[in-house]
C-alpha cells in the first residue's frame, strides 16, 4: 500500500463481512484487530516524502450481534480528561486503554 500524503485526521474502516460466492448469505468476520493506542507510523507506505503520519488513536465503534441485527457500543478518548470512556446507549462509564 502506498499513500502520496497523510491527511489531518486517519479513519480507517475495515471490512467485518465475507461473502462467498455460491454459498447462502453472509458471514461476519469475528476476528481481533490488534491496533496501537498511541503512535501508528504511516510514514513509510508515503511517498511524497513527507515524513508527517504518526497517528494516535481517538475512537473506536464496537458491533456486536449478527448480520440480522446487534447493538453498537463506541470507546473514545476525551481529550479535557485524556481518559478513554465506554459508550453503550444512555451508560457512559471509564474504560481502560489497553482494553481498546
Amino acid at each position: 500500500m502506498e499513500i502520496f500524503k497523510c491527511p489531518d485526521y486517519l479513519i480507517i474502516h475495515l471490512k467485518r463481512f465475507s461473502h462467498t460466492k455460491g454459498l447462502f448469505g453472509s458471514r461476519k468476520l469475528s476476528d481481533k484487530i490488534g491496533f496501537p493506542v498511541d503512535g501508528l507510523n504511516m510514514s513509510s507506505y508515503v511517498i511524497s516524502g513527507q515524513t508527517k503520519g504518526i497517528y494516535d488513536l481517538y475512537a473506536v465503534s464496537n458491533h456486536f450481534g449478527s448480520l440480522g441485527g446487534g447493538h453498537y457500543t463506541a470507546y473514545a478518548k476525551n481529550p479535557v480528561y485524556d481518559k478513554w470512556f465506554e459508550f453503550d446507549d444512555s451508560s457512559v462509564s471509564k474504560f481502560n486503554s489497553r482494553d481498546v
